[in-house]
């Protein structure tokens, strides 16, 4: 039983561990991508503490699945 305890704490650990490096990178990449498209505002957004919780999820999006359209309708 301990085998299995230990098992499904390692799998869990190595799953919020990753899924908080993905967190971290998608805020970086929503950095990335607006100097990528060059946009100035999305770049001041990607800076500013209070709009996290909208571009570091979709920046993680964005690294697993492509940028969402509307990024590029509102920023581009």
């Amino acid at each position: 039983m301990n085998f299995f305890t230990n098992a499904f704490n390692l799998f869990f650990g190595i799953l919020m561990y990753g899924g908080m490096l993905l967190l971290g990178l998608g805020g970086l990449y929503w950095l990335w991508v607006a100097i990528q498209i060059g946009s100035f505002m999305m770049f001041v957004v990607g800076l500013f503490p209070l709009f996290y919780i909208v571009t570091v999820p979709v920046g993680a999006w964005s690294i697993l699945f492509g940028v969402p359209d509307w990024v590029f309708r509102f920023f581009g």
